[in-house]
């Protein structure tokens, strides 16, 4: 199985944690493996989750999740609705199997406001979910849905900070933040891998507002993530083809004197080398 870097590649991955402190320091998050997730909340929501997608049962699922989803699920039309319902179901893990893959393999990342899980599944395949945690108590976000498989890993490039400013990805980055916060689908899909361009083509209208919302929120603008970028960013190339960019960005404020509130968001942006450029995989 891939490391974190997989997941945070794969779903644009968002966490955020505020800490009062007079220290501007990002929380670390628990990492929890093996058996040990399965008796975590979170864990036993995946599995519940899988159980309800894998039946059908997708209204269920849906109370899995918080009362603003549980909202803008309403909000769909009816055949928006259908067209999730079953690519809920199409994407779904055998709960069966999932809890064997997540005793053998499985990493739960939990963060102060969130968790991330990532697990083997089938024939190098890999189980992905995110959860939420709102006034104590956890809710599905995304997921859980089975994911291909990837080739394991070859030769490793790591590039940090500043010199990342001279690799063509960070331009790439700068230009795709501007693309996405103009709201315009065809400013980012242009930058986008051929994959990713005919996948648009197949979503429905409802899917494709969701996503440029969902892309809107979690990648930084442009100056935002050119300062994440040189004070902590990692630029990761495998095997000369395949390349993630992680960032992470911290927002201060301070509501009371000698007290300051950070909130610290980590970023994971895939790319691809296609037709001799880079462009973003997703």
């Amino acid at each position: 199985m891939r490391t974190q870097r997989t997941l945070v590649a794969a779903l644009a991955l968002l966490f955020v944690g505020i800490t009062p402190t007079t220290t501007v320091l990002a929380q670390a998050p628990t990492l929890i493996k093996g058996e040990a997730i399965l008796a975590h909340p979170a864990g036993k929501l995946a599995i519940r989750a899988a159980e309800l997608l894998a039946a059908g049962k997708f209204e269920d699922f849906i109370r899995l999740k918080t009362a603003a989803d549980q909202a803008e699920w309403k909000k769909e039309s009816a055949s928006g609705r259908a067209d999730m319902a079953k690519r809920g179901k199409e994407r779904a893990p055998d709960p069966k199997v999932l809890a064997d893959a997540i005793r053998k393999g499985g990493v739960l990342t939990v963060f102060p406001q969130g968790a991330s899980l990532e697990s083997p599944y089938g024939d190098g395949g890999e189980v992905a979910a995110m959860f939420t945690l709102e006034s104590g108590k956890w809710y599905t976000s995304v997921g859980p849905m089975v994911m291909a498989g990837a080739p394991a890993p070859g030769k490793e490039v790591r590039i940090e900070g500043e010199e990342i400013l001279k690799h063509p990805i960070y331009a790439l980055a700068l230009e795709y933040a501007d693309a996405v916060h103009s709201g315009k689908p065809e400013a980012f899909l242009k930058l986008s891998s051929t994959k990713s361009q005919d996948a648009w083509k197949t979503e429905p209208e409802s899917e494709r507002k969701e996503i440029v919302a969902y892309y809107k929120k979690t990648i930084p603008k442009k100056a935002a993530l050119a300062a994440g970028v040189r004070s902590g960013g990692i630029l990761i190339i495998e095997n000369d083809n395949l390349a993630t960019l992680n960032i992470v960005t911290v927002e201060s404020t301070s509501k009371e004197p000698g007290t300051v509130q950070s909130t610290s968001t980590t970023v994971g942006i895939p790319f691809v080398f296609e037709g001799g450029q880079w462009r973003v995989k997703r």
